[in-house]
C-alpha cells in the first residue's frame, strides 16, 4: 500500500462540491458525507464515468453518464451486486485530506 497523498483542502471540499484529485496516475472523488470524508476510485467501474461530477442522494453518488449508483460508505452497486466502487482509507491532517492507495 501506499503512503498517504494530499488530495485537497477540507475547507474547500465543505462547501458542498466533491473533489477530483489524481494520485500516481490514478483518479480519485473525493466526496464529504456529514463529518465523512470519503475517496473512492474516480472513475465508474460500468463505464467509467467521471465520478466527481454525479448527483449526491443521500449516502449515495449516481454516475453521471448511465445513471449507475454506488453507496459511497460501503462501495456497493444498486444496478450489479457484482461490482464494488474502490473506496481507499482517508485521514485529516488540519485542513488537508490525505488518502491512501
Amino acid at each position: 500500500m501506499s503512503g498517504l497523498h494530499r488530495v485537497g483542502s477540507l475547507a474547500t471540499l465543505r462547501s458542498g462540491v466533491p473533489m477530483k484529485a489524481v494520485v500516481e496516475g490514478r483518479a480519485i472523488a473525493v466526496f464529504a458525507l456529514g463529518d465523512d470524508v470519503i475517496a473512492t476510485n474516480g472513475r465508474c467501474p460500468h463505464a467509467k464515468g467521471p465520478l466527481h461530477e454525479g448527483e449526491i442522494e443521500g449516502d449515495k453518488v449516481i454516475c453521471p453518464w448511465h445513471g449507475w449508483t454506488y453507496n459511497l460508505r460501503t462501495g456497493a452497486c444498486d444496478e450489479d451486486p457484482d461490482i464494488v466502487l474502490e473506496r481507499f482509507e482517508v485521514s485529516v491532517s488540519g485542513d488537508d485530506i490525505m488518502v491512501r492507495l
